[in-house]
């Protein structure tokens, strides 16, 4: 699926009515959802893959990718209301996705919830992890930026990749964490991430974020994964 048309589609997923100031609920442009599929798809295949999208929100990363062609979808957000609205979308574009209610910041996380064979399979099962977290800056979700990594490196095979945004003034520090939780991480790309007028915290209409888009392969991938997928050590 081309850009244009996979944006094209993206735009039909629906997003939170009544968004959360204290969740950082910023919905995912579609471009900007787009572009991180297509990316995905090119580096490590989402053809036939098993995927989880991580604070799906309305589910648009993990709707995208059953577009693409996932296998299966898992879908993950602590909001009822959020998995509500996913809930529609997964049911109006007709795709494999399936949804959890969970905390993925919690110690427990994903692989222990109460959510069935989805979540029994989620400890170290999927290929690809795609989320756009809260950049956890704020008091109420200071942390979860990493919190949301540090899990989505844990439901990666050995071998497999999170793809995810986090702010670029926390480059370091995200580099950092991430060599910590054993992933290998790299910039795909530097982005602008509009934020519109949401919470009666904001004072402008928008405001463009500076994002890192960025690619952290979980480790234990050995000689005969990487040379499968054909990914760079």
């Amino acid at each position: 699926m081309k850009l244009k048309q996979l944006v094209g589609e993206l735009q039909g997923v629906q997003t939170w009515r009544h968004p959360k100031s204290e969740l950082e609920q910023y919905p995912t442009p579609p471009d900007i959802a787009a572009h991180m599929l297509l990316a995905a798809d090119a580096e490590d295949g989402l053809e036939d893959a098993l995927v989880a999208d991580l604070g799906c929100g309305g589910g648009v990363l993990g709707i995208g990718a059953a577009l693409l062609g996932a296998a299966h979808v898992l879908a993950v957000d602590l909001d009822p209301a959020a998995l509500e609205v996913a809930a529609e979308n997964v049911e109006e574009f007709e795709v494999p996705v399936s949804l959890l209610g969970c905390d993925v910041g919690a110690p427990s996380g994903v692989a222990d919830a109460e959510g069935g064979a989805d979540a029994g399979a989620a400890g170290g099962a999927f290929d690809i992890v795609l989320m756009n977290p809260p950049f956890g800056t704020r008091n109420e979700s200071h942390g979860a930026d990493v919190a949301f990594l540090q899990a989505g490196l844990r439901l990666c095979r050995p071998g497999g990749a999170v793809y995810s945004l986090h702010k670029t003034s926390t480059r370091p520090f995200i580099a950092k964490k991430a060599a910590e939780a054993g992933g290998e991480a790299s910039v795909v790309a530097e982005l602008r991430f509009e934020i519109p007028r949401m919470y009666k915290h904001h004072r402008q209409p928008s405001k463009d974020v500076a994002v890192d888009f960025w690619r952290v392969q979980r480790g234990g991938g050995g000689e005969e994964a990487e040379g499968e997928e054909e990914v760079p050590s």
